[in-house]
């Protein structure tokens, strides 16, 4: 799918569908060549410090 219209966060596999809800779940990212892309992983997932390769964090304490 185009940018724009659709993100999944690798880390907790969660979905966002359209803009109003890629801005919320994940937010934007101006890559500073005119590109506006969705973040790759969502908000809680960044929040949480999850990296690539290792076990989602969200939800721990």
């Amino acid at each position: 799918m185009p940018y724009g219209t659709y993100a999944e966060c690798p880390c907790c596999k969660k979905k966002a569908y359209k803009e109003k809800e890629i801005e919320e779940k994940f937010g934007y990212r101006d890559m500073g060549d005119g590109r506006i892309i969705p973040q790759s992983y969502c908000r809680a997932c960044r929040s949480a410090g999850c990296k690539a390769g290792q076990p989602c964090r969200v939800g721990e304490n």
